[in-house]
Formats: structure tokens, sequence, C-alpha cells
């Protein structure tokens, strides 16, 4: 249901990009543990069996490199980054600094500045969720308490269709890179990925319009 719209092509197919790439890596990562323990075997042919990779030696050799490519390739993303839709209870906007030369010093030049966004979600299941994530512009109104957004798979910015706030009608935030644009813009300015049109989103998913968002 809250899949990303079709007209957004370049979108789905930079998310399943990202998911192939990651899954790739994962069937890569395994296959070398396996040719590991192959070649362990092959280069010490005349041990005996207790001391070659078989039997339950090589279950728990191939178990041990699943279990750790999962997290460290974020397999488990697959599972828990699933696309929903929620309403915004609390929102909270904090600025931190990272100096690189003198810290006692405000220069830009000297200073990575991050605005940390933070938002405690309801989901339409009555489920709470918690999004973090940094802003590119620090518009609060576009996160605003009240507001309804949806989370889309892949995609670290939430884009929200049911705007409380009034000034927030006059941007659209890009779901790739967080970038805030014009109401008017079909295109991050940033990146270039096709921006979601939040309006006819919001109208497909009130009238449950089969076909426009999946």
């Amino acid at each position: 249901m809250y899949d990303l719209p079709k007209e957004n092509k370049d979108l789905r197919r930079y998310v399943l990009g990202k998911d192939l790439r990651r899954l790739g890596l994962y069937l890569l990562w395994m296959a070398l543990w396996y040719g590991g323990a192959m070649a362990y075997n092959h280069n010490h042919q005349t041990y005996t069996p207790d001391r070659l990779m078989l039997g339950w030696k090589l279950f728990f050799w191939m178990l041990a490199s699943a279990t750790l490519g999962f997290f460290l390739f974020r397999i488990y993303t697959f599972f828990t980054d699933r696309a929903y839709q929620g309403t915004i209870l609390t929102s909270g906007l904090s600025q931190s600094y990272e100096g690189s030369k003198d810290p006692g010093l405000l220069k830009s030049a000297d200073y990575d500045f991050r605005l940390n966004t933070a938002l405690k979600l309801e989901t339409d299941r009555g489920k709470r969720k918690r999004l973090h994530f940094e802003q590119k512009n620090g518009f609060y109104f576009y996160y605003y308490e009240g507001t309804k957004v949806v989370k889309f798979h892949g995609l670290p910015y939430p884009v929200a269709v049911g705007h409380q706030h009034p000034n927030a009608r006059q941007y659209r935030m890009c779901a790739a890179c967080g970038q805030v644009n014009g109401a008017k813009e079909t295109r991050c300015q940033t990146c270039f990925f096709t921006l979601i049109d939040e309006g006819e989103y919001a109208y497909y998913l009130l009238h449950d319009v089969p076909g426009k968002c999946l």
C-alpha cells in the first residue's frame, strides 16, 4: 500500500539497486567463507577427517559467516525497514558540531554542522516507531506534530502526506537526500531524483485508488 509511486521510476530503481547490491555482497561474503573452508581442506588433505573442515565444523563455520554478514551488510533491513504511514506525535530538532581543527572557534571551514531530527510516530496500526536522521535544511515545520508521513523502504527521509503547518505546502522533501525543494519542482535540485508528488499521493491514499501507489 505504501510503495513508491510508479511515476518515481528512478527512485524505485535506486532502492532496488541498493537492495540487490546488499544481497549480492552478502552472497559473495558467504561464498568467500565457503571457499576458504574448501581451500583449507584441499591444502591439508593429509590431515585426519577430525582436523578438516567437515560436518559440524563446516556447519558452524558457515553459520558464523551468515550471522556476521547478516549484521555487517544490514540484511536485517529487508525485514525491519518496511514502508508504513504514521502520524508524528513528537518532533525534536537538535544541533551538533564536529570540530576538525580548532574546537575553540566556530568557523564553518572547521566544523561539520548537523541537524539531528528525532520523530516519534504512531502508525495506522497503532504501533509506535522512532526515526532518527539528519536534515539538510532544518525546516522544523515540515515534520510538525500531527502531520501524517509515509516512510518508504530504502529511503531515509519520510514524506509528509498531511501537512498541518501552512508553510510546509510551499516545499517538497526529497526522500533520498533530505533536500527541501520548492513546491513546483519535480526533481531534487541536489541529487536530481524525481520528487514524490505529496498531494497526489495523499489523495490516492485517502481514496484508496488501486494501482497508483503500488
